[in-house]
């Protein structure tokens, strides 16, 4: 609005300036046309008309400059005027910039701030956990501890019992090599030989290795191999019969015939108060039947 006021009356004032001179060149003119009465004056008057000209179209020519200027620094004017407006709004908006910059600052500090306050209560929290599971593991490993000495306490009682127990067996062991073993043979089929050479052999014929011999139609024998026991005398023998069935209807399971220092014979046959086939006496049955003879034999060795 100043720019343009100011435009206006610059243009006014060249105009009310331009009339003016006009005025006075035209004023001029007339007064020296009317006054020139000699040819001397009438020179003048040519030289001063073509003066006047000369003026006239210079002050034209400068009136026609000095519009064409002052529309030139009207037009800057109304450019700066635009570029102030621009500035301006610029201000403002870089101010509403400025404003969302600072609340946003604002807004990332109390964020911030939260997150810390979040993570420090999290920590002493974390920190009271491992307090608490500290003492918990605390309380676990003495406890342990305890149960472990305990545990030892029991664990050397027993070890010294054990060692005891050893020591005693130990000597138990010394003495037997010094006084023999601890079986003692009364009497046998011959006489009795060295009281430190007694020995007490076992063993069985076996369910399918046993070599039953028939010897009658209701009656079998077999000859049993004592040789590995190593026996000087001859032993007292014991034995039984053992099988998958059916000898229980036999009749002389514990007969002993012939005993030397490595074999024996037994001889078995069926009870004569049963009749059942399954039961008589013979080779086939007593395969069949897995009899085999289970015996002990006691004697000396020396």
């Amino acid at each position: 609005a100043v720019v343009s006021t100011q435009s206006s009356f610059l243009s006014v004032f060249f105009f009310v300036l331009q009339g003016f001179e006009m005025k006075l060149v035209l004023l001029a003119i007339i007064l020296m046309l009317g006054s020139a009465s000699s040819s001397e004056d009438s020179e003048l008057v040519g030289e001063l008309k073509d003066l006047l000209m000369d003026s006239v179209r210079n002050t034209i020519a400068l009136n026609e400059l000095v519009t064409h200027q002052t529309q030139q620094i009207s037009e800057i004017m109304l450019s700066l005027s635009a570029t102030q407006t621009k500035l301006q709004k610029m201000e403002e908006e870089n101010s509403d910039l400025l404003k969302k910059v600072d609340q946003l600052r604002l807004e990332i500090r109390g964020e911030l701030a939260a997150l810390r306050n979040e993570t420090n209560n999290k920590l002493v929290e974390l920190q009271e956990n491992m307090e608490e599971e500290r003492g918990v593991t605390k309380a676990r490993l003495d406890t342990l501890q305890e149960n472990m000495e305990g545990e030892l306490e029991v664990t050397n009682a027993r070890l010294v019992v054990l060692q005891q127990t050893m020591e005693e067996e130990l000597e138990a062991v010394g003495r037997r090599e010094l006084t023999g073993p601890e079986i003692t043979i009364l009497n046998g089929e011959e006489s009795n030989g060295n009281s430190n050479c007694t020995k007490v052999c076992s063993g069985t014929t076996g369910r399918t290795t046993t070599n039953w011999i028939s010897y009658t139609s209701n009656g079998v024998k077999v000859e049993v191999d004592i040789s590995e026991c190593g026996f000087v005398k001859i032993p007292t023998v014991i034995t039984s019969i053992e099988g998958d069935g059916w000898h229980w209807y036999l009749t002389g399971t514990s007969a002993v015939y012939d005993a030397t220092t490595s074999s024996f014979r037994t001889q078995i046959r069926r009870d004569s108060g049963y009749t059942d086939s399954s039961a008589l006496g013979n080779a086939r049955n007593a395969r069949t039947n897995e009899w085999n003879v289970e015996w002990i034999a006691v004697g000396f060795t020396c």
